[in-house]
């Protein structure tokens, strides 16, 4: 969140609010029969409109800083990597055994 403050999108306290509407919304999603891998392109989305939602309310002159710290937030918050990482495939859904549990069936 310290480099969403160093671009000089937004002040600390509509970073907090929108950060806390995003993970809120998202955990909520999270609840509903949406697959977890389109969980970071959601949050993304809806940081957009909190960003959006928030400059308003706070007179910003530019939304399209608000909207982009908003995509930041919700890029930061649901974690970029791992929804590219999921839609893409690079997770393996297969069960592997640690070696510990082969350890213990070898023994056993």
């Amino acid at each position: 969140m310290d480099y969403i403050m160093g671009m000089n999108l937004i002040n600390s306290a509509e970073l907090v609010i929108m950060a806390v509407i995003v993970y809120a919304i998202t955990q909520a999603l999270k609840q509903t029969k949406i697959k977890n891998t389109y969980m970071p392109f959601i949050a993304m989305v809806v940081g957009i409109f909190s960003g959006l939602i928030i400059g308003l309310v706070f007179h910003e002159q530019e939304l399209g800083k608000a909207c982009l710290a908003g995509f930041l937030v919700g890029a930061s918050t649901a974690g970029l990597f791992t929804g590219i990482k999921g839609v893409s495939g690079g997770y393996s859904t297969e069960w592997k055994p640690t070696k510990e549990q082969k350890n213990l069936d070898m023994k056993g």
